[in-house]
């Protein structure tokens, strides 16, 4: 077997190479989110959205928008469980919480074109160390603003 291609001298010049003052490897670090955080970040936007009275859905997506943890309450309607999905996808592919995306879209109105991506109030980008790493999305309460303080909640509780 050609082991030639793993070298760093086989890579094309094109190909970024992140910059470590320590180490000549091609190799990266990264960081993200844990399973057991991203459930306890969902448990408690849940917790908090139930205490208020609203069944809703929450969303917990890594940095590439796939799904970590996933709820929906009892009585909350099919449609929320895409929509806090969808919040969540775009709060972590802008790297800006979708209320600031909606306010965003109003001189750059492609933003509301981009399949899978939610604008409406309720998606939170999750940092950690100064990175987005993750996103929380909320729906189901009677506003976004509800289903984003739900969200917060839910952040507050692994930060």
């Amino acid at each position: 077997m050609n082991r030639e291609y793993l070298t760093a001298s086989a890579a094309p010049d094109a190909t970024p190479m992140p910059a470590s003052p320590t180490s000549d490897t091609p190799l990266g670090t990264t960081h993200f989110l844990t399973l057991a955080a991203a459930k306890k970040a969902a448990d408690i936007a849940m917790s908090s959205a139930l205490a208020k009275g609203y069944p809703v859905s929450v969303t917990v997506v890594d940095r590439d928008g796939i799904v970590i943890a996933q709820q929906r309450a009892d009585t909350a309607t099919g449609a929320t469980v895409a929509v806090s999905l969808s919040k969540a996808v775009a709060a972590v592919g802008f790297q800006m919480p979708t209320a600031a995306i909606q306010d965003y879209a109003k001189t750059n109105p492609g933003a509301i074109y981009i399949q899978g991506f939610s604008i409406l109030p309720g998606g939170l980008p999750i940092s950690l160390e100064g990175s987005v790493v993750a996103g929380i999305g909320v729906s189901g309460a009677p506003t976004g603003e509800i289903d984003a303080s739900c969200a917060a909640d839910g952040i507050n509780a692994i930060s």
